[in-house]
């Protein structure tokens, strides 16, 4: 029995058809074989939430690759794009800090000590 090789990567965002026909994005973070040996993925989707957020996942296992649709972003790419917010974020508060800082010297030279 040979085993078939994985086509896609953990962390890796994929579109998939799932057995009822609808069609769901998610995060593959597990990969498995079959006892045949065929690959097989499980994915996580998250459910969207109210301002962004995410109430909850669902977790669909067994996906095999006739299922996947296409590869959306590898996990190199989300990992690029997850830190690119991340210095976003950080450069905002610093920012804030900065205006913090500046505004007690401020009241310091006025004579308003703290």
């Amino acid at each position: 029995m040979a085993k078939g090789k994985h086509k896609y990567n953990i962390g890796d965002i994929v579109t998939f058809k799932f057995l009822t026909g609808d069609v769901y994005t998610g995060k593959i973070i597990d990969e498995t074989r079959k006892s045949d040996g065929t690959p097989d993925y499980k994915i996580r989707v998250e459910e969207p939430g109210n301002k962004g957020n995410t109430n909850g996942f669902t977790i669909y296992p067994c996906m095999t690759e006739k299922r996947i649709i296409r590869r959306d972003f590898t996990a190199i790419e989300v990992m690029k794009l997850t830190e690119k917010k991340k210095k976003i974020r950080t450069d905002k508060s610093k920012s804030q800090d900065l205006k913090d800082e500046l505004n007690k010297q401020t009241n310091f030279l006025n004579g308003e000590i703290e």
